[in-house]
C-alpha cells in the first residue's frame, strides 16, 4: 500500500532563488565614445549629399530657364499687339478709300464720270 505521507510533492522543496552577489560599482563616470561611421554610410551620405546637390542645381537652371522663356513670351505679346493694331489701323484706311464718298471725290478730281447710274459698291 502506498504511503500517503511520502509524496513526492510534499519532498519537493520550495523554489529558493540564489543570492546575487552585488559586484562593487566603479565610481568612474561613464565614457562617451564615439561610433566610427562604417563605409556603407559614408557611401550613403556621400550620395544623399550629391542627390541633393544635383536637385539644387536643377531647381535654379528651370528657374532662370521659366524666367527666359516668360521674358520670350512678354516680347511676342507685345509684337501680336502691334501687328493687331497695324491691322486695324490699315482696315480703317482702306474702309475710308473705298468708301462711296471717297471714291466721288476721287472721280471729281480726276473728272471721271459715273455712265451708269446703276453701279453699286458691294462689299464683301
Amino acid at each position: 500500500m502506498m504511503d500517503w505521507n511520502t509524496n513526492t510533492a510534499r519532498k519537493l522543496k520550495q523554489n529558493v532563488q540564489p543570492e546575487r552577489q552585488l559586484r562593487p560599482q566603479s565610481l568612474a563616470a561613464p565614457v562617451n565614445q564615439t561610433v566610427p561611421f562604417s563605409k556603407f554610410e559614408c557611401l550613403l551620405t556621400t550620395v544623399c549629399a550629391a542627390i541633393v546637390v544635383v536637385m539644387m542645381i536643377t531647381l535654379v537652371a528651370t528657374k532662370i530657364s521659366i524666367g527666359n522663356a516668360q521674358r520670350q513670351l512678354q516680347s511676342v505679346q507685345t509684337k501680336i499687339s502691334a501687328v493687331n493694331n497695324s491691322n486695324i489701323s490699315q482696315r480703317e484706311e482702306i474702309s475710308d478709300l473705298t468708301s462711296q464718298s471717297h471714291l466721288n471725290k476721287t472721280a471729281v478730281q480726276y473728272n471721271f464720270k459715273d455712265a451708269n447710274s446703276d453701279v453699286r459698291n458691294v462689299n464683301q
